[in-house]
């Protein structure tokens, strides 16, 4: 049985399901443990009521991975809304003693940025989302994609909009490292918006722009082998001198 030397979790995009993450599994090196949050009403638990707040996913989630936080390190990756939970859950992680090695944000600016008013009209107008989610690019298996959303990934992504209309404000800036990642051509959390996360970090790890729209990690192996790159850091089997995106600036 292979020793689990560290693990990655990560949080879905707005409506997608954990599936998504599967394909990453194949590039993650040995020891390496990868797990997705399924958020109900989300792929396999599409039957149960979709939850629209992030305090409800990540007090929840930050009591399960804590005990997975004190055994091995622990990289907690989020996408899109999954951007938001991911912070929210290590907020609770670092409250009780638990934080995550590293924090890894893609997709989604910092909470006190986001268009509350545009999220939650977009929750209330699924011709509206359906549009918007054409604007985003080509998202991956378990997203809804425009122009024929299947129902149920649609009401997956009303409720995580609700998510984002009543997302907490930031609190003071975590004491953990956080690197922000951004697609250099998504049209809703363009490079700059990203580097706002600096502000919520005492251990800024620096903003590293991939090519790709806003679905960028799926669009390249990039972004599950930066997640390699990090978790063989955090795990002591790699070092900042061949990890130099890993160096704060």
């Amino acid at each position: 049985m292979t020793r689990v030397r560290a693990r990655i979790v990560c949080l879905p995009s707005a409506g997608g399901a954990a599936a998504a993450y599967r394909p990453w599994v194949p590039v993650l090196p040995r020891g390496v443990e990868l797990s997705a949050v399924e958020l109900p009403g989300h792929g396999t638990r599409a039957a149960t009521k979709p939850e629209e707040h992030a305090e409800l996913i990540a007090g929840p989630t930050g009591r399960e991975l804590a005990p997975l936080a004190a055994t091995a390190p622990l990289v907690l990756f989020g996408h899109s809304t999954g951007a938001l939970l991911a912070y929210e859950t290590a907020r609770r992680l670092c409250a009780g003693g638990t934080p995550p090695s590293v924090l890894v944000l893609a997709g989604l600016c910092p909470a006190d940025r986001l268009d509350r008013k545009a999220n939650g009209v977009l929750a209330e107008r699924p011709d509206l989302l359906t549009a918007h989610l054409g604007q985003l690019g080509n998202p991956p298996p378990g997203v809804p994609a425009a122009p024929r959303p299947r129902t149920a990934e649609l009401h997956a992504a009303r409720a995580d909009r609700r998510i984002l209309a009543n997302a907490p404000a930031p609190a003071a800036p975590l004491d953990l490292p956080l690197l922000a990642l951004a697609g250099r051509h998504d049209p809703l959390h363009p490079p700059p918006s990203m580097a706002q996360w600096q502000r919520l970090t005492r251990r800024w790890l620096g903003l590293h722009v991939l090519p790709g729209d806003h679905f960028f990690p799926w669009q390249s192996s990039e972004v599950p082998r930066l997640l390699s790159d990090v978790t063989l850091l955090v795990s002591g089997s790699g070092t900042a001198a061949r990890h130099p995106l890993l160096v704060a600036n």
